[in-house]
């Protein structure tokens, strides 16, 4: 984050009431510091700063300093100690340590890898006690406590155990040397002594010390003639064998060839289900950095995924099914969680995407790739009117409620699943072949308690029989009816309840000069500013969008004059939205006989 110089905006100095915030604020998230340690870092008569500074990666962040020295940094509406606060409690934060030639690679950007951790456990699941991932620690250098670097654990502490101490272990948000360090009094870090944790190895030796010195004396002329043995050997004496070296370099390349399968072998047996949350990860953070912009704000979450996610998946496909979300829109709530974006259901099952965080610190890694990069610069404005659309499909389901829940959950359906009508005729049977309901006849069902409790209208109390297909009409009309919208391969976007038709309307503006309505085009997944466009070039007319009057409504598109025909022309067409999704359509002008 300060790797690059900043830029200084504004510097004030705090007042009173704002140092004694500042206190509060440092007690509850570091309650390792007490009331005295807090005092002297935030003092009531020294002289106090607040910097206010644009980093290179376009953050703003307030640093707090003390006689110009930075002690704390205020950012994502959190508290970061600087290294100068660190020197001075050593403790405040848990504890990385590294080798020297490691803390080299971190200055020059690089995050912290866990191959290059000193543990001070042994490996366990709690060698690195109850560390959760996202807790700030600081990394300090082998033999001195003092630390010199500021991280965000990337891993939980028992997740670092089970990687086999491999890979991305703490991102560095501030080191010494870095621009923030500069913008102090520069100066070095103290020497705090500090005893290196022994191996096994390193105690078995202290523990047979004395019991091996007289078997190493009494061994040493022995070595020192096998030395002096080996020192007397001539190179030629090596390579009088050159069968043998054949035979070892013929081995050495079989190994070699073992180590390559056992590496591809364990490529293959990657996880699937990890593999597709990756590629969905790495398409969601190039779409938020490079080519989702503010003007696109507020966008629809399925627009979101097919027009913005998916050009970064370079050809594979983005399968959720295959995902450990299952759902877009849980995928979509775990960026949420996260900090990356924010989602509001603009309507009931139409979910947008209100702000961006493109400082994000999950961003500063991303690499968007080349042919994506292109595709999103100054092409990017006129894509919407090249691509070929993908026509929606419209299918009647029909989802699980809390009435039929009881039922469907021993066939392994949960509440909320969408089935089609032929899958709940499947289910039906299902259900009452496996638990013997079909009586002799072999046209009626004899009701069991969860069916009777279902079915069953409070006048038929007593029935105890009913015939096969009102069975099946009667679990249907049970169940919430709901349309499933599909684009091309992509899973269906399950709408509950009654699906909103297209509504198009004309009203009269100022002037006596009348205008067309389209509302409702968002529930049926169409970009209303590329239907905007559309109309705009087609029939040479202006069109806005603009949000609905209607509450909860979305956004509408307005078209200078009576444009009912041409709009309905190319809903019905062109989008292939069935006819009874479109009113308003008998209002259209009549052709005038000629």
């Amino acid at each position: 984050m300060f790797l690059k110089p900043f830029r200084v905006k504004t510097q004030t100095s705090i007042k009173a009431s704002d140092r004694k915030k500042l206190r509060s604020d440092i007690q509850c998230q570091f309650p390792s510091l007490s009331d005295e340690d807090v005092a002297k870092l935030i003092p009531t008569k020294e002289e106090m700063m607040s910097v206010k500074i644009n980093t290179h990666g376009d953050d703003n962040v307030i640093v707090y300093s003390v006689g110009k020295v930075p002690v704390f940094y205020h950012i994502f509406k959190s508290l970061f100690p600087t290294v100068y606060t660190m020197w001075q409690h050593p403790d405040i934060l848990p504890s990385f340590r590294t080798w020297p030639p490691v803390f080299e690679k971190l200055q020059k950007g690089a995050d912290l890898m866990l191959p290059g951790v000193i543990p001070d456990n042994q490996p366990s699941p709690k060698m690195f006690g109850t560390l959760k991932k996202g807790d700030l620690v600081s990394v300090k250098i082998a033999g001195n406590k003092a630390p010199v670097a500021l991280g965000k654990a990337l891993l939980s502490g028992e997740d670092m155990y089970m990687s086999g101490l491999r890979g991305k272990g703490v991102q560095v948000l501030h080191i010494l040397g870095d621009s923030l360090w500069e913008h102090g009094d520069r100066s070095t870090p103290p020497h705090i002594p500090e005893a290196m944790p022994q191996t096994n190895e390193e105690d078995d030796a202290e523990e047979n010390a004395d019991s091996s010195a007289g078997a190493v004396g009494n061994e040493a002329t022995d070595s020192e003639g096998h030395l002096q043995q080996l020192e007397s050997l001539n190179i030629s004496e090596q390579t009088d064998c050159p069968g043998e070296a054949a035979a070892a370099a013929d081995s050495t390349s079989e190994c070699a060839k073992d180590e390559d399968d056992e590496e591809e072998e364990e490529e293959d047996e990657k996880d699937p289900v990890a593999e597709m949350d990756e590629l969905f990860n790495f398409c969601f953070a190039c779409a938020v950095k490079s080519r989702v912009k503010k003007g696109d704000l507020p966008l629809l979450t399925s627009h979101f995924f097919r027009n913005y996610m998916q050009p970064f998946s370079c050809g594979k496909q983005m399968d959720l099914k295959k995902s450990s979300f299952k759902k877009l829109s849980k995928f979509l709530q775990t960026k949420v969680s996260e900090g990356y974006i924010k989602v509001k259901e603009q309507s009931k099952g139409v979910d947008v995407i209100t702000e961006i965080d493109k400082s994000h610190l999950g961003l500063r890694d991303i690499q968007v790739p080349e042919i994506a990069e292109e595709s999103s610069g100054a092409d990017a404005a006129t894509a919407g009117d090249t691509e070929t659309f993908v026509p929606l499909t419209f299918t009647d389901v029909y989802c699980v409620n809390g009435a039929t829940q009881d039922f469907f959950r021993e066939l392994g359906y949960p509440k909320g699943e969408a089935l089609l009508i032929s899958e709940v005729r499947e289910c039906v049977t299902e259900y009452i072949k496996r638990n013997s309901l079909q009586r002799e006849d072999k046209k009626t069902v004899t009701l069991d308690p969860i069916l009777a409790h279902i079915i069953l209208k409070p006048a038929e109390g007593d029935l105890d029989r009913m015939a096969w297909e009102q069975v099946i009409n009667r679990m249907v009309g049970k169940m919430q009816a709901s349309v499933a919208i599909s684009v091309g391969n992509e899973p269906p976007t399950v709408k509950k309840g009654k699906l909103d038709p297209i509504k198009i309307t004309t009203a009269t503006r100022a002037s006596n000069k009348k205008v067309t309505l389209v509302e409702n085009l968002e529930d049926f997944g169409i970009d209303v500013r590329v239907f905007a466009r559309l109309v705009q070039k087609a029939v040479a007319c202006s069109c806005s969008v603009a949000q609905s009057e209607q509450k909860g409504k979305g956004q509408s598109v307005t078209i200078q004059g009576n444009q009912i025909t041409f709009v309905g022309k190319v809903l019905l067409e062109k989008y292939k939205i069935p006819k009874r999704y479109v009113t308003g359509l008998e209002n259209a002008p009549k052709q005038k006989k000629r």
